[in-house]
């Protein structure tokens, strides 16, 4: 049986904690990614999901579609 000396365990006690501070600065970043994309391409994408809503309600209302429906 091997013999462990105490420095080695606290030496991996603080590797974990490092690893967990890592994994947090990696979260925070894809977060500020996620959220940038989605204030720059949320305003542009506005405008086809309210003719995708209009096309689907003229469609279940069963009146003429939209010029904007037709594409």
């Amino acid at each position: 049986m091997r013999h462990h000396h105490p420095k080695h365990n606290l030496r991996r006690k603080g590797e974990r904690g490092a690893s967990a501070i890592e994994y947090a600065l990696l979260l925070a970043l894809i977060a500020v990614v996620v959220f940038s994309a989605v204030s720059f391409f949320g305003g542009s994408t506005g405008g086809g999901f309210g003719r995708s809503k209009d096309c689907i309600e003229a469609a279940y209302d069963d009146v003429a579609l939209p010029a904007t429906c037709k594409n």
